[in-house]
């Protein structure tokens, strides 16, 4: 009885401490969910205002909902609007990718490249450089987006 109780217990504790998605959520959904709300920062939100600062912060927003909250770049201090929306738009598209789920590889390399061109408008510090980078981090969005189909 012991025995089977402790396997029990260790089962489920490997289930909830694994990476990926969670058991029932449909990770092409979540991606799907995630990607829009990363594209409204990149493509409406980052292009208000005149100040360098209210861009990146934005675009950090792109960025923690493209790697999750275990991501080398996440900053939770600069908040979090894709929190219980998946695992962080990468890990679920990684997901929908191993399991054949059809245009999710596509899609992948389209977060891949709002990534590398979020990373680089963190780096700037003219808002005018930056916003049309903003813009072209939220059409690789909609590009992963549109890959996933309806």
């Amino acid at each position: 009885m012991r025995i089977t109780t402790v396997l029990l217990l260790i089962g489920l504790i490997s289930v909830l401490a694994s990476p990926g998605v969670a058991t029932g959520q449909d990770p092409v959904a979540a991606a799907r969910t995630q990607l829009t709300t990363a594209r409204f920062h990149a493509g409406e939100l980052a292009q208000r205002g005149t100040a360098i600062s209210g861009t990146q912060t934005h675009i950090q927003h792109v960025i923690n909902c493209l790697e999750g909250d275990k991501g080398p770049n996440f900053r939770a201090a600069a908040g979090y609007p894709c929190q219980g929306q998946g695992n962080g738009i990468l890990n679920d598209l990684r997901t929908a990718v191993s399991a054949g789920a059809r245009g999710s590889e596509a899609s992948l390399r389209f977060a891949n490249i709002a990534l590398q061109l979020s990373l680089q408008v963190l780096k700037m510090t003219d808002v005018n450089e930056a916003q049309p980078y903003a813009i072209v981090v939220a059409r690789n969005l909609q590009s992963a987006l549109d890959a996933l189909g309806q």
